[in-house]
């Protein structure tokens, strides 16, 4: 994998300082995760979408002892983001280059789960792949260049009064997870 982030313009971008690989503020889950979450709101995602993970036996552990399991991470670098607006384009560069020296440690990444379009947005940036290459597809799975998934699903909302979205969305997440779990354990 070749991760670089890319704005397409020739203006230099400020770069956040590196995440440091053991602060727990980054993130949940081990550098050394297969899978990656990347979400607009990482605290939120991990008191909602992390039992759902449990349940699909996704863990957050550096266990090594947890091999039929699959090891994911919730990435932190999205956690400056607004999460009651629409990100503005300085903002998502910036988690696209925080993102691309996270990925860039993840020496046993294999898929990255993007949700919603924010999420799609910077994990194409981190990796320098243009916006107008990959469209955003809630439940496909898309194999990029160098190897690296990328699976698409919509982000879940917290807004009780969107039950009937929130069904949606969860069905959307529901369908994707054995496609998901196939393509990190082809064999199971």
């Amino acid at each position: 994998m070749t991760p670089q982030a890319s704005s397409g313009s020739t203006a230099p971008i400020p770069v956040p300082p590196a995440p440091e690989t053991n602060a727990d503020h980054q993130g949940l889950g081990p550098l050394s995760a297969e899978l990656l979450v990347i979400c607009l709101d990482p605290a939120e995602a991990i008191q909602t979408l992390v039992p759902f993970l449990k349940e699909q036996e996704i863990v957050f552990t550096s266990d090594e002892n947890a091999a039929p399991l699959i090891r994911g991470r919730i990435t932190g670098v999205t956690a400056s983001l607004p999460t009651d607006g629409v990100p503005q384009p300085e903002e998502l560069e910036l988690c696209s280059a925080a993102l691309c020296r996270e990925l860039q440690t993840m020496t046993q990444l294999r898929l990255v789960l993007v949700l919603g379009v924010s999420a799609h947005i910077i994990a194409l940036g981190a990796c320098g792949i243009p916006l107008t290459r990959l469209d955003f597809r809630p439940g496909d799975i898309t194999r990029l260049p160098d190897g690296l998934l990328l699976a698409d699903t919509c982000h879940l909302p917290s807004d009780p009064a969107s039950e009937d979205l929130l069904v949606q969305r969860r069905y959307v997440l529901t369908s994707l997870m054995p496609k998901i779990k196939a393509a990190l354990r082809p064999s199971a």
